[in-house]
């Protein structure tokens, strides 16, 4: 693609509506009662966030009722882990390795909850409110995917981006923690031939130095997505504050202003090994929540300054910093 210049980008997006979107999932259903344990970013700690799409939709519906109300207009499906390495934890009805129609109706159960929230908000007469439906991580969170061949990845993701996209108004590729990861999956979601727009969000080093956790520069995750059919935004998120915020200009500075920039980025701090893959060190957490609402939306705001024209929030930000956020960027 052509690029275009950063101030070029920023204008772009000071152009267009800002999007918002929803914040994390996990963490909410936790608070609304779905046991979740195991170290963070674990395949174990996602079990139960998975599992409430079937045993406790009434709580997805709730999680994404609440992100509805506090201004979110895009809302995630609760699918992050309806992937065969987490769901495999726990043994399919016959004992046996959970099935490709087990996998599916995981996912289908996010799909049609967010999908009906989504309608049911519509037909208040609120607003349009989009599902992005999630393509994430094949194993556990911030892990170098090193187990999938490049052909394996892009089969895995279309058969995931088929099943999530009748209930789907775009795909969401998220916390990519390569750029092989991420274009693979964007790819395969342009392979499903839908025209469905494509969103690619990439996990960055805690380093906060602009690299991913693969420790690959951010330019070059976006360039390698850029050219790929449908992709009209690339984003950062499960990241931190200080992370996001140095990644954003050297997005808007790379990319044609034609693609949007976004950021949902953490709300508490984590700690991992840099380079490491899915037998690598646990990631340390300060489950504290560290970001202040009214602190979380001015972040947001510099973002939006640098460029983005699409943010929100992952793990540890609940509504209300999503509230925040848009009285702060008055949407």
């Amino acid at each position: 693609p052509t690029h275009s210049t950063s101030n070029e980008g920023m204008a772009s997006a000071s152009a267009r509506r800002l999007l918002l979107l929803d914040g994390g999932m996990g963490h909410l259903l936790r608070r609304l009662g779905v046991p979740i344990s195991g170290p963070f970013g674990s395949s174990e700690r996602f079990l139960g966030v998975a599992h409430a799409n079937v045993n406790r939709p009434d709580l997805v519906r709730r999680a994404h009722d609440s992100y509805i109300e506090a201004g979110a207009d895009v809302i995630t499906t609760n699918s992050y882990a309806c992937v065969p390495h987490c769901l495999s934890l726990e043994p399919s009805a016959d004992g046996g390795a959970i099935s490709r129609a087990e996998l599916d109706d995981y996912i289908i159960g996010a799909g049609k909850i967010a999908q009906e929230a989504s309608q049911e908000a519509s037909d208040r007469g609120n607003r349009k409110v989009q599902v992005a439906g999630s393509l994430p991580p094949l194993g556990p969170s911030y892990r170098i995917n090193r187990s999938h061949s490049n052909e394996e990845l892009r089969s895995e993701y279309l058969a995931i981006a088929q099943t999530i996209a009748p209930f789907s108004d775009l795909f969401l590729c998220e916390t990519m923690a390569s750029v092989r990861e991420g274009r693979e999956a964007a790819q395969a979601a342009a392979d499903t031939g839908l025209g469905l727009p494509i969103w690619v969000s990439f996990t960055l080093s805690d380093l906060a130095d602009g690299t991913l956790r693969s420790g690959e520069s951010i330019e070059s995750a976006a360039s390698a997505c850029a050219d790929i059919e449908g992709v009209e935004a690339v984003l950062v998120n499960c990241s931190s504050v200080e992370a996001t915020s140095i990644a954003i200009p050297k997005l808007r500075k790379i990319l044609p202003a034609a693609i949007r920039i976004g950021a949902y980025a953490n709300g508490m701090e984590t700690k991992c090994s840099e380079n490491h893959d899915e037998n690598g060190e646990e990631c340390l957490i300060d489950d504290t929540y560290g970001q202040e609402i009214d602190s979380y939306a001015e972040e947001a705001m510099t973002w939006t300054e640098s460029g983005a024209s699409i943010v929100g929030g992952c793990c540890g930000i609940f509504p209300e910093h999503i509230k925040a956020v848009k009285s702060r960027l008055n949407l």
